[in-house]
């Protein structure tokens, strides 16, 4: 076994190791404690390493994964929300990321909903080379996501959006971060009457920065952190938490850093030493992640123009009809959201399509309706784009006898089996807004807990009590106008 092979396989087995009394407890992030190797060197004597005034473009492979039946994927309009604070957090460090080749769609339970094993299996298998690999999948180990430094990142659905910071988190630790608090992690502060001076093996930081370089994350602009649960700073974004340092000093913890665990209203930056360590890792040791450095193109000053249907055209073959617009110069692919009117006049969003060309074709209409589509376009280095204006057309009062049934998808129960007591979520992707009754039953068929929803485009979540529950199994159902779905939950 060469020493590469050697090296890796020493990791994932630490990995393991670490996940065996880790996989069953719901976490922020998966990512295993510890310095990376090439992060101790670098921190021994940073001035050795490269450096560069550059800007650095950093390319993605982009891997969505569904079930096997090939239902769940995250959309690609969320992806690019997701993709467009990742860069908006980089910018600062002179970092940009671009997406490399098309979108990877995966179908596999086993990786949709995984634990860290499958998630080893699932990198080695479709990974690209000289990019960052990353997929997102309905379940990451219990984690909001985690990276492998040699290998990847997984990153959950309901984490990734444009109001969320775990990919750039991640991204981090790919890039050689540790955590904040580094040490501290699976274990609480509020265990300790009086802090330890050591924590798991990691010397711990004190507030006045004496011991920086050797404790903690070893970055000496990072101040101390001990928490290592999820927690809301406070208007200076600084923490609630009031912790004591092993020398009895009072601190809180720094919010605005992203690779801690402040909410994501909090964190909004990396650290000056944090950007230098990254952009050292990408000039040296990642350096075959640097092999295209053309300058970005971005989409600026737009302008969508439909060709097809034409403005308020009324359609009279419901079956089929084409939205078509002008190629808009630089986009590589476009999201277009086809959305209708309520009795009420407000805007329900019927389907949303992906796709390379400037064309789209919709099937199975809805007769005499009002209708809206709008198109957003993207390409590899600029997911930022709004969505156009709006165009509209209708449809006359034509019967479709081809009309699909909507209902919700990718319906399930996290965590299956709970405690009693515990909170359980549902979560279930809608094609189009739906009001949704979501019923609890004994397996008697009584009913012991019900709550209607305005259930609305996309994935939705719902939070459901089990106190005063016994033991034993329940059926969830979701209820709806054209139908009923119900799943067994095990309360222990």
């Amino acid at each position: 076994m060469d020493m590469k092979k050697l090296l890796l396989f020493s990791f994932f087995s630490f990995f393991l190791l670490f996940s065996l009394s880790a996989q069953e407890v719901e976490r922020y992030c998966g990512t295993p404690p510890g310095i990376v190797d090439w992060l101790k060197s670098y921190q021994e004597n940073p001035a050795a390493f490269l450096r560069s005034p550059d800007l650095l473009y950093v390319p993605l492979t982009i891997h969505i994964v569904g079930n096997d039946d090939g239902n769940g994927y995250f959309p690609v309009s969320r992806v690019l929300d997701a993709f467009c604070t990742l860069n908006a957090d980089f910018e600062a460090s002179n970092i940009q990321f671009f997406i490399e080749g098309e979108f990877n769609y995966i179908d596999n339970s086993d990786y949709y909903d995984h634990n860290f094993g499958q998630g080893i299996d699932m990198m080695q298998e479709y990974n690209v080379p000289n990019t960052i690999n990353c997929y997102i999948v309905g379940n990451p180990a219990g984690a909001c996501g985690y990276s492998f430094y040699s290998l990847g990142i997984a990153l959950s659905k309901s984490c990734t959006s444009a109001d969320d910071h775990t990919w750039a988190h991640e991204i981090g630790h790919n890039l050689s971060l540790p955590h904040t608090f580094s040490g501290w992690e699976d274990t609480n502060y509020q265990d300790f009457e009086q802090t330890p001076s050591t924590v798991n093996g990691r010397m711990v930081e004190r507030a006045d920065g004496t011991n920086c370089q050797n404790a903690g994350d070893g970055f000496c602009d990072t101040p101390a952190d001990y928490i290592s649960n999820r927690w809301p700073c406070r208007a200076d974004k600084l923490s609630n938490a009031l912790q004591t340092d092993p020398a009895g000093v009072a601190f809180r913890s720094d919010g605005t850093l992203i690779m801690s665990y402040s909410y994501d209203e909090c964190s909004s930056r990396f650290s000056v030493e944090q950007t230098e360590a990254m952009r050292a890792n990408l000039l040296g040791e990642r350096s075959f992640l640097l092999y295209d450095q053309s300058p970005a193109t971005y989409l600026e000053g737009w302008e969508a123009v439909p060709l097809t249907p034409m403005e308020g055209a009324l359609i009279t073959d419901v079956s089929s009809v084409t939205l078509e617009w002008e190629p808009i110069e630089l986009a590589e692919g476009y999201i277009v959201q086809l959305g209708l009117l309520s009795n009420l006049g407000i805007e329900i969003i019927y389907r949303t399509f992906h796709t390379t060309e400037n064309q789209v074709e919709v099937t199975n209409l809805l007769s005499d309706r009002d209708w809206l589509w709008r198109v957003r376009p993207y390409n590899r280095y600029d997911g930022c784009a709004p969505y156009s204006n709006t165009f509209t057309f209708e449809t006359g009062n034509f019967i479709n006898t081809t009309r699909e049934e909507i209902s919700p998808s990718d319906f399930h129960i996290q965590p299956n089996p709970q405690d009693a007591g515990g909170t359980v979520v549902v979560e279930f992707d809608l094609p189009v807004a739906l009001d949704i009754q979501l019923n609890l039953y004994s397996m008697a068929g009584q009913r012991i807990h019900g709550v209607q929803l305005n259930a609305h485009y996309g994935i939705n979540k719902v939070e459901v009590p089990t106190e005063n529950l016994e033991p034993g199994l329940y059926l969830i159902g979701l209820e709806h106008a054209q139908g009923r779905q119900f799943r067994k939950i095990v309360i222990q």
